[in-house]
């Protein structure tokens, strides 16, 4: 039996959308069924990006050193300006565009019908494709035992959704993920006094602790006050009060958001019927990012993890190649670059030092180069911030952990590197006369040439016999000149 479709895209959420241009780029026939009675699936990421923005100079003007305070904004007036900047974005993304390129748009909801051929079963039409692609997206819903009055808290994504100008003084939010400290960081910049409260014992907490805490130190500057070890037990509403038990505190606040739980949105669509293995968190996929059922594959924030897009579109690029060609392509995530917004910006690419070290032990090289020694760092007052960059003693580039202004912009430098296998070199002196990173000055890209030159120092001073070399040769050429 013919199928009619190459690739039959389930949901039209950033990287639904993604997925669906970059196949009609590659002129294969694609279906996109938006699986809501909206066009577009919910996603409040592109507007607490933009509310983050106009955080970002609140901050800006209440602590340059000339900056005027006066240019504050509200958090009502940054929601409606965010809004207008999403229908612009939305409008630059619109399922029509898509249309224009061929991709068959299909405003319905449906499920997977196993027999007598896999196929997507919308209200109107059956659709059969050589293969599926699962794009439906993850959103904040907040599991409500017993001891959790629903009433009592918002989730994130129900936080954007309402008017900001009744939000009260003090907040309470829930997580440690990076959209809790996105979320909170962006609140204490419009005057709220925020408290953070999380499970784990420190924030991000499979990350490289040096420079973590340089976050956490900023965060706290700002007034956020933190809470770790301490899950939450209990969330009620008393004498019109929100309370929040958390490990041994009790806090009280005008309003709780939570960000703690993130569910893929697959309710409906028969899963378990067609063989694909899902619990509340994800779909399961392997490397190939097939699920069970190799004909249906799934990509971003649905199967697990955070809720990046450079990673969602990575995972899109690995699946449509798998998809539309051959089915060996596997994910790597060694050199895709992920950025938290929060300000300074947290990035990273590659392995951790902690991963490095437990691999690579005496050959790696940890290079430490600080933000507040960038000329262009001290013209802009933005100093806080560090690169730790990983090299290995063959001069490939390892990994990089990466926090200060301009972050996610810089870490895009490293991650071609590793991409590309581009070696820094192991020959030192060949490194300190040409340099393989050569950067504008002054601009913040001049970490990298600081650090590499930081990696042939090292090198210098452990190679013993090319020091003598070189003091026999520069003796030898002052006694030409005498």
């Amino acid at each position: 039996m013919a199928v009619d479709y190459d690739l039959v895209i389930i949901g039209s959420s950033k990287v639904g959308i993604y997925a669906a241009h970059q196949a009609a780029l590659l002129q294969a026939r694609v279906a996109l069924v938006t699986q809501s009675d909206r066009l577009l699936l919910p996603d409040n990421s592109f507007k607490s990006q933009a509310i983050a923005e106009i955080a970002r100079l609140n901050y800006k003007a209440n602590n340059h050193p000339v900056a005027e305070a006066s240019v504050v904004s509200s958090l009502n007036e940054a929601q409606t300006w965010a809004a207008n900047v999403d229908l612009v974005q939305q409008t630059q993304n619109s399922l029509a565009n898509l249309a224009a390129l061929g991709v068959d748009v299909i405003a319905d909801t449906g499920k997977f019908c196993p027999l007598p051929r896999l196929s997507f079963q919308t209200t109107k039409r059956q659709l059969r494709s050589r293969k599926f692609l699962l794009a439906t997206g993850t959103s904040f819903r907040a599991q409500c035992p017993p001891e959790r009055d629903k009433e009592a808290y918002l989730t994130s994504d129900e936080l954007w959704q309402t008017d900001l100008t009744g939000l009260g003084a003090k907040i309470i939010v829930v997580g440690g993920n990076p959209a809790a400290l996105e979320l909170a960081q962006t609140l204490v910049r419009f005057a709220k006094e925020v408290v953070l409260v999380m499970p784990q014992p420190r924030i991000l907490s499979s990350e490289d602790p040096e420079v973590v805490l340089m976050l956490q130190a900023q965060l706290e500057a700002e007034g956020i006050k933190i809470y770790t070890d301490a899950p939450v037990k209990q969330i009620k509403t008393i004498d019109g009060q929100k309370w929040l038990q958390a490990g041994d505190f009790a806090l009280t606040a005008s309003q709780i958001v939570v960000t703690s739980d993130r569910q893929p949105h697959i309710t409906g669509l028969n899963l378990k019927e067609v063989g694909v293995k899902c619990d509340r968190r994800r779909v399961h996929v392997n490397r190939r990012l097939q699920t069970h059922n190799p004909d249906i594959y799934a990509c971003g924030d649905l199967i697990g993890g955070y809720s990046l897009p450079s990673v969602a579109r990575y995972e899109a690029d690995i699946a449509l190649k798998n998809i539309l060609f051959f089915s060996f392509y596997r994910t790597d995530y060694n050199s895709v670059p992920w950025v938290i917004s929060t300000q300074p910006n947290f990035a990273r690419v590659g392995l951790t030092p902690r991963q490095a070290e437990a691999r690579y032990g005496r050959d790696l090289y940890i290079i430490r180069e600080y933000i507040a020694d960038l000329d262009f760092a001290q013209i802009s007052a933005a100093t806080m911030g560090m690169c730790k960059l990983l090299v290995h003693q063959n001069g490939t580039v390892i990994g990089c952990t990466l926090i200060g202004d301009r972050a996610e912009e810089l870490i895009v430098v490293i991650s071609l590197l590793i991409r590309h296998k581009i070696k820094l070199g192991s020959n030192p002196l060949r490194g300190l006369t040409t340099p393989v990173l050569t950067a504008i000055s002054p601009s913040m890209s001049e970490i990298w040439q600081r650090a590499s030159d930081n990696f042939y120092r090292q090198k210098l001073r452990q190679n013993s016999p090319l020091r003598a070399r070189l003091q026999s040769w520069h003796s030898l050429r002052r006694k030409w000149h005498q």
